[in-house]
């Protein structure tokens, strides 16, 4: 049976710090088992303390409802989820969802919008490959195909060719976001009903198969206008399939990681901002080894390179810098020296979301090794994220045969005479 709005109790939680609850024990041992955070008794029957927060949305267990809160806003948080280096002109007016107070709520409006802004002209098109048997010659005889199963007969015909057709990748995975979105017990019933109505465009489209991991497709002049749309639907994805994953029931969750969606957007931004200049920036290389024998293996999060060589490594952090004595913790620091004893580079990069302090730099004497910590504050316009983000791209290369016409603010000038000091 289903629960009416007044039965449902609404708790908040913070992803930041520590936040009190009132779970029975079973429903506390079902939110500890979503793994997203810690929950530990109190000395009060009923009360429970949830720390180590590491997504945000909302939980629904039983009669409960929790939302978590994130500590970036949610115009900024849905503005770097859809960001991409092809389109980085997306404004305000894409993202009207002011009236939804929840991130369940925002991510769908924002979606829907970008949806309808991709599919104004029509659906995208474009060539795949088919493989199918018939009587008429259509496209190429796959002459091989034909010998393996059917050895010395004429007909039918193995046929391959390419058709064109709205059946296309980019296409398939809206289609799997919008139905995710109708599965989702969180969402207003007017967002549900629009998503059911957009979903109608794609009923030539297949489906996605199940279980399969979200991989966009490269991103062309062809499929521009799709981007926004395309990093939205991967998230959205990617929140539901996470629960599905960790046992929870259909709709039960929407959570989505944050870190996760900063790191890629301070990716793209860099991307979009120093391949100009002839840099190559990777994200998440995954085959860095510490050690000769590869058992201790490294993940940075970019990686800026220049004519094959490595030129500074830098790595997201998803937390506030400036807690406790103002440093950074000193995890984060080893593991920057790790990649910069690796790379064999001077400097390392710390960028850290939120906070007001100016980049500071830690000199490792015995091997002549600079890390420097930076802060990106992310509760601006889209406009001044993408500026600040490009600004900070400038500043991890510095005095390295920049364009004419681009230059470094008076801080990053500060900070590149510092460093050749």
């Amino acid at each position: 049976m289903s629960l009416t709005a007044t039965a449902i109790k609404v708790q908040e939680i913070a992803e930041k710090g520590e936040s009190l609850v009132s779970l029975s024990p079973s429903q506390a041992a079902r939110l500890q088992e979503l793994r997203f955070c810690r929950v530990l008794p109190t000395s009060d029957t009923g009360s429970w303390r949830v720390t180590d927060v590491n997504r945000v949305g909302v939980v629904a267990i039983d009669d409960v409802r929790i939302i978590v809160k994130p500590k970036t806003p949610l115009r900024s948080l849905i503005f770097m989820a859809s960001y991409s280096g092809v389109q980085a002109s997306v404004r305000n007016a894409h993202f009207a969802f002011e009236v939804d107070k929840d991130l369940p709520s925002a991510l769908a409006s924002a979606f829907l919008s970008a949806v309808d802004n991709a599919t104004s002209r029509g659906l995208l098109k474009g060539y795949i490959p088919v493989d199918e048997t018939g009587t008429v010659v259509r496209g190429r005889w796959d002459v091989a195909r034909q010998l393996k199963s059917r050895p010395g007969l004429p007909v039918p015909l193995e046929l391959t060719y390419d058709d064109y057709t709205e059946d296309v990748a980019e296409n398939r995975i809206l289609k799997a976001a919008l139905r995710a979105l109708i599965r989702i017990e969180q969402l207003p019933r007017r967002v549900i009903d629009r998503a059911g109505v957009t979903t109608t465009l794609f009923a030539d489209v297949s489906d996605l198969r199940p279980g399969m991991s979200v991989t966009l497709p490269r991103e062309s002049r062809l499929n521009a206008h799709y981007q926004p749309a395309l990093r939205l639907a991967r998230w959205i994805l990617e929140t539901t399939s996470w629960a599905h994953s960790q046992g929870a029931s259909a709709g039960a969750t929407f959570l989505l990681n944050v870190a996760k969606v900063y790191e890629d957007f301070v990716g793209h931004v860099l991307q979009a901002t120093l391949r100009p200049a002839g840099f190559d920036v990777d994200l998440q290389v995954a085959d860095w080894q510490l050690d000769t024998g590869g058992k201790v293996r490294m993940r940075p999060d970019i990686v800026i390179s220049r004519g094959g060589r490595v030129v500074t490594v830098a790595d997201t952090k998803y937390k506030v810098w400036g807690d406790g004595n103002g440093s950074p913790p000193n995890a984060d620091v080893y593991q920057a020296l790790a990649y910069a004893v690796t790379a064999k580079v001077p400097e390392v990069h710390l960028l850290y979301v939120s906070g007001d302090v100016s980049p500071r730099k830690y000199v490792v004497g015995s091997t002549n090794t600079t890390i420097i910590a930076h802060t990106l504050d992310v509760s601006g316009t889209p406009d001044t994220l993408i500026e600040d983000v490009s600004r900070l791209g400038r500043s991890l290369t510095p005095g390295r045969a920049w364009p004419p016409g681009v230059s470094l603010t008076t801080a990053e000038e500060s900070l590149e005479r510092d460093a050749a000091t």
